[in-house]
């Protein structure tokens, strides 16, 4: 017992903090945005060059950015571009973001490295830590390039209104409502969350232009509340059409009239006079005539005479900044045109010269430029500017370390003078605040043995925290976000499921604003946020988010929108088209080509690509999927006391189960089927492989019905035994895309001859609905152990493993769909962590003092015939435990000292799990 007393003692304070709720009331949040707010204004935000970044007004979409560039001197150059492989990693970031550390490699594998941490010490001010390490035997001539610029929005307005000053703007993309003659599947889905017909264009004044189309089509309609101010005036439209076409509109409300835009392929006015008999808020509805399409910028209103001042020109984007220099050349001073503070950077190392760099990139000319190193500036295209901090010689002796640190502030002139001068003169008052940033992290208490695996989910966590961008443009503002990697620069809703599920084991308040960021109030435009792969793992997410948490505010606030996003995926909303009329299976194409998020999947390819007769044809997983988030939906309705919903619910499940049953198993294949079907919707049979008429299906999307939990015994045992077989699915990376004895299996595909991550997560934890726990401990270990070794080879968090190699491929700085690893770590060696299927509702938990015993009262999923059901407890590691359910001793087996894998009884019925040490 001494030896449990001193390690409880070490680590009683961060047992606490793991089993803290960690999120605030719904109230402190803006719930109608979709900004991730529980960031920080300085963050790894980035789409040009590693760093940190600050954002001055979130509403701009302007982003000021400073990166450390390491190089030896007058010879090799880092330029960490975050869109290529250029030798540096996201290394050491805490969740509260407020340490953010990358490593730069100058010498693989660090005999010569740099580690940069930005200590972001409040919200004007970051302290910057160089330290380089020298493990050679030779002195090393070292320098350090550190860059700071701005950076606008990917599509910023090239034209300005001046002398506007006295009139109304209405940007024609902000209307109160648009009516399309022809409706298209995406009416009610809109891609990225743009508004209805949004397009962009450089040389619309706010960006954003209602086209696309809108007034091709007769009686396309646009609606506008105005504020009007005065009884009399002009309303001054900007509009743009094709050369020589006319755009016929009527105009009714506040302006009866017809009116016709003439095209020239430029913006062009059009200038339209009103009188009313009252001011205040009135409608104008502008009725297409049909003929032509038009993209309307909006239009200016007011009265006549002021818009005599009103020009609107072409204008360069003012991105070179006023450099005030300091005395002893060790800070500059910055000052943007568009950003209203000032930035600063000071350092403490003398030997430097303060540079400008004249030209749109750094990757390629910078380097060419290395040998010019007594130049103030190096002047290329000029067309983007940057200034730099160049400190050389930076002399590191032979297996030795330097450090340096520098300041960025952002702030007014004063106040950045004064951070400066105090940075000069007592640097150690920010070193010491960055020595506290350290010590005050509270670390998760691990279970022993997770060093075999602790270096890969460090890495990971960091990938996942350093993947964020901004601005990302949806629902007519610019938000911070998530991203799968740097590489797509967007929103990605199914990778943000799975990155929102391993937010859930690094911070949890991220992971439900990553979560609230996909979803939309009821009633909105688009029934959520969609790009990409359209599976509900937001869904899945919620599931963990609500038994980790037992937060009725949250899931108050989330189940109506998620119950939106599921009446639409499953068919039942208007203008949805995925449920087939006659068979009730569903199909998503018509919203994106991918059904399962597997590009090269077989069926789903040669479907798109090859099979010309383009038959509606409906794959497993889509259905699969969306009846296992109704069977999560019925378990939220159920808490809340929904009971037409939860009928409504039952319904689904069962109408889409039979539908699987009926139509898509292959009992000879021993794999669920894609469907065929007519023209009506009815199903015609199932999808073969032309070549050999073999069942298309033998793969992942094959086994989805797993996770639905409506498999027979029969079926579950062939799914399963296809899993593990190692000339089926099994490999020594772990589960197969594809079946490897199919004819149509290749080494050399994307996800076919490869293993992912993602879908594995999803039969783990269907395994676990299953009771079959060794199965489901098999493919996390296998797992945590191939990422960590590829992980201590590469220092990469690959997207995908290649089967023929078992080395990882794809993007090299990816965290979108390889986040279970998170999650698998954390269910087998986190303290203080509970996991379940998708059939075990938590309605309450606690963990005692010190983890040494556990309780819950457990609901189960009884939509379906009572099982036993497997789920995992990690407790204090020095003790040995008994588990009760409802006050009957169930076997349980320990893994390793302190996890605990427990197997439920057979039964649906609500009780008590109590786990008590001896």
């Amino acid at each position: 017992m001494k030896k449990a007393k001193l390690y409880l003692s070490l680590f009683l304070f961060v047992c606490i903090g793991i089993n803290a709720q960690s999120i605030k009331p719904l109230s402190e949040y803006d719930l109608n945005s979709h900004d991730i707010s529980s960031l920080l204004d300085w963050g790894p935000y980035s789409k040009k060059y590693a760093g940190i970044s600050h954002i001055p007004e979130m509403e701009k979409g302007l982003r000021f950015d400073f990166s450390v560039m390491p190089g030896y001197y007058r010879n090799k150059q880092l330029v960490p571009h975050v869109l290529f492989e250029s030798s540096y990693y996201p290394w050491n970031f805490s969740p509260d973001m407020h340490k953010i550390s990358y490593r730069y490699q100058l010498e693989w594998k660090n005999r010569v490295y740099s580690d940069v941490t930005y200590y972001v010490l409040d919200q004007s001010k970051v302290l910057v830590e160089i330290k380089t390490i020298n493990n050679t035997d030779f002195t090393q001539n070292l320098v350090y390039n550190n860059i700071a610029y701005i950076d606008y929005p990917e599509s910023t307005p090239k034209v300005r209104a001046f002398g506007a000053e006295k009139l109304q703007w209405q940007n024609a993309i902000d209307y109160e409502d648009l009516d399309l003659a022809e409706k298209k599947p995406q009416y009610n889905l809109v891609y990225d969350g743009w508004m209805r017909n949004e397009g962009l264009n450089d040389y619309a004044l706010s960006r954003s232009i209602l086209g696309r189309g809108f007034g091709r089509d007769k009686d396309d309609k646009v609606s506008y509340l105005l504020d009007v101010k005065q009884t009399t005036g002009e309303l001054l439209f900007r509009y743009k059409a094709g050369n020589g076409k006319t755009c016929s509109f009527v105009l009714e409300g506040l302006i009866s009239d017809t009116i016709h835009f003439k095209g020239t392929d430029n913006f062009d006015l059009l200038s339209i006079p009103y009188e009313t008999n009252k001011t205040g808020v009135q409608v104008l509805s502008i009725r297409s005539l049909g003929g032509n399409a038009i993209e309307l910028d909006g239009f200016f209103i007011g009265e006549k005479n002021a818009f005599k001042e009103l020009t609107i020109k072409e204008t360069k984007l003012p991105f070179t900044p006023e450099i005030k220099k300091g005395k002893t050349n060790e800070d500059f001073i910055l000052k943007y045109q568009d950003i209203d503070q000032y930035y600063a950077v000071a350092w403490n190392y003398s030997e430097s010269q303060i540079r400008q760099i004249l030209n749109s990139e750094l990757e390629s000319f910078f380097r060419r430029k290395v040998h010019d190193h007594v130049s103030g500036t190096l002047s290329g295209d000029k067309n983007w500017h940057y200034t730099n901090a160049f400190l050389r010689p930076i002399v590191v002796a032979p297996q030795s370390e330097s450090k340096l640190y520098m300041l960025l502030i952002a702030g007014e002139k004063n106040v950045v003078e004064n951070d400066i001068a105090r940075f000069h003169e007592t640097p150690d008052y920010y070193i010491t605040q960055a020595s506290q940033i350290e010590a005050s992290r509270q670390k998760p208490l691990l279970l022993p043995g997770n060093e075999q695996y602790h270096f890969g989910y460090k890495l990971l966590e960091s990938a996942i925290l350093s993947n964020i961008s901004y601005p990302i443009y949806t629902q007519r503002e610019y938000i911070r976000h998530f991203t799968p990697g740097k590489n797509w620069n967007s929103l990605y809703t199914w990778d943000l499921g799975y990155i929102s599920l391993g937010l859930l084991d690094i911070d949890k308040e991220k992971s439900f604003e990553s979560i609230k960021a996909y979803t939309t109030p009821v009633g909105s435009q688009s029934a959520f946020i969609h790009h990409g792969t359209p599976l509900p793992i937001q869904m899945f997410a919620f599931f963990d988010f609500w038994n980790m948490t037992q937060n009725k505010e949250v899931l108050k606030f989330l189940y109506p929108r998620l119950k939106q996003y599921y009446d639409f995926m499953s068919g039942n909303s208007q203008g949805s088209t995925t449920r087939m009329k006659g068979s009730n299976l569903l199909k998503t194409w018509d919203y994106f080509y991918n059904s399962g998020g597997w590009d090269d999947y077989p069926p789903q390819h040669y479907y798109h690509d090859s099979d010309k007769s383009k038959t509606n044809v409906t794959p497993v997983v889509s259905t699969a999927f969306y009846i296992r988030a109704a069977k999560i939906l019925r378990l939220a309705a159920k808490e809340l006391g929904y009971k037409n919903d939860i009928k409504y619910y039952e319904k689904e499940i069962k109408t889409f189960s039979d539908a699987l049953q009926k139509y898509s198993w292959d009992d000879d294949a021993g794999y669920f089927s894609y469907v065929t079907h007519d023209k009506e919707g009815n199903a015609t049979g199932i999808y073969r492989y032309p070549k050999d008429n073999s069942n298309f299906n033998k793969g992942l999307d094959g086994t989805s019905p797993l996770l639905a939990g409506i498999c027979t015994k029969n079926q579950e045992d062939k799914l399963v035994g296809h899993l593990f077989s190692e000339k089926e699915m099994w490999t020594a990376c772990g589960i197969s895309t594809v079946d490897q004895s199919a004819s149509y299996y290749k080494k050399d595909g994307y996800w076919n001859g490869a293993v992912w991550m993602p879908h594995q997560w999803n039969m783990w934890k269907s395994l676990l609905d299953c009771g079959r726990g060794e199965e489901a401990r098999k493919i996390a270990e296998t797992a945590l152990r191939l990422w960590e070794k590829e992980c201590e080879e590469s220092n990469y968090t690959f997207e995908h493993f290649i089967i023929s190699s078992g080395r990882g491929a794809g993007w090299h700085q990816f965290s979108g769909l390889s986040s279970p690893v998170i999650n698998w770590f954390s269910s087998y060696y986190k303290i203080g962590k509970v996991t379940t299927g998708f059939e075990i509702w938590i309605e309450e938990d606690k963990f005692g003092e010190n983890y040494s015993n556990y309780q819950a009262i457990l609901n189960f999923d009884d939509s379906e015939t009572p099982k036993r059901r497997t789920m995992l407890v990690c407790l204090n590691p020095d003790f040995k435990y008994k588990v009760f359910f409802n006050n009957q001793v169930l076997d349980s087996k320990m893994l390793h000292p302190g996890c605990m894998e427990i197997t439920l009884p057979t039964t649906n019925k609500k009780g008590q799990l109590t786990i008590n040490f001896y």
